[in-house]
């Protein structure tokens, strides 16, 4: 995306990863018009859209059928006595199955506690889309009647929690965001806008945000920016970190979320293009960093890379 005037501005939509990030990109936009009079872009943080905006589109029924998310408070405050409930009757839950007896705490606090960790359970749950079914497999062998005792619990998010929200009309706060987020997506695609869309700075390790940004990347004037994307690396490298069913230590590589997310998005790396040129001593400094977190298939490449470096670049 270009912007040929000032009067331009106006007509960019881009699309931050944070209400920080937004606040500190207006005030770059200010800092370099200076004296100057402008229409600044609509900044928006992803994943925090307008409800009622979205109400008065022409495809307005999924906006009007989403109940709005629960608050953190009352979330504890319901989840609590669940919590409180199952520790009750957990003892002879316990005893019935492994013929033993278990002493556990039942308070308040200790309620509050578990279901704060059952709230943050729900959200990355719901965050990643994971169906909480697929749970019951996870565990087999000597532990799988432990297992059982934690399926027990999580019946509360299973079968008691979704009955709660719909008798109050909630939503659980991931889930409401996903709902947005993908319901943006959806107004984009309808209703391509004339001037530039842009994404920048999210790895779209929400997989509801991953899906905006291949709708953005896909309109006619989007644009996604990848923050720290490495063309650098070697292909066999980049294509050991991209690859299905890759081993779990490659998951948390700083590279994966991005390898998923040009995979999402339909592109190839080499497809993608720099917008900047970094300064040697930057450039220098990425390419040390890329090799040092290469994936263990391809580190006997680095007798080939090693003349890329000298004494003095290291030093």
């Amino acid at each position: 995306a270009h912007f040929n005037s000032v009067k331009a501005l106006g007509d960019a939509t881009i699309y931050v990863p944070t209400r920080r990030a937004a606040r500190a990109l207006r005030g770059v936009f200010v800092d370099r018009l200076g004296s100057r009079s402008a229409i600044l872009p609509v900044i928006r943080p992803l994943g925090e859209f307008d409800e009622d905006e979205a109400a008065f589109e022409a495809d307005a029924s999924a906006a009007i059928d989403l109940a709005p998310p629960i608050t953190a408070a009352e979330r504890l405050l319901l989840l609590a006595p669940l919590v409180r409930a199952w520790k009750r009757r957990l003892p002879a839950h316990v005893a019935a199955l492994f013929d033993e007896e278990i002493v556990v705490p039942a308070s308040a606090a200790d309620a509050i506690w578990l279901a704060r960790d059952l709230a943050r359970l729900m959200d990355e749950i719901e965050t990643e889309g994971t169906d909480w079914t697929r749970l019951a497999d996870l565990v087999t062998g000597n532990l799988a009647g432990w297992w059982q005792v934690t399926l027990d619990f999580l019946r509360i998010v299973t079968e008691n929690w979704p009955n709660l929200l719909e008798e109050r009309d909630r939503s659980n706060p991931a889930a409401h965001r996903n709902a947005l987020i993908r319901l943006e997506a959806a107004r984009l695609k309808r209703n391509p806008p004339a001037g530039p869309v842009i994404a920048a700075g999210s790895t779209g390790s929400i997989p509801a945000t991953a899906e905006l940004l291949a709708v953005i990347a896909g309109l006619p004037s989007g644009a996604v920016v990848l923050p720290g994307l490495d063309l650098m690396l070697d292909e066999p490298s980049f294509a050991a970190i991209a690859a299905p069913g890759a081993r779990p230590a490659l998951l948390g590589h700083p590279q994966y979320g991005l390898a998923k997310l040009i995979g999402k998005i339909g592109v190839l790396r080499g497809d993608v293009g720099e917008i900047a040129v970094a300064e040697r001593p930057l450039a220098l400094r990425a390419a040390l960093v890329g090799e040092a977190l290469r994936p263990a298939e391809t580190t006997e490449l680095w007798a080939q890379t090693r003349a890329r470096f000298t004494a003095g670049d290291i030093t």
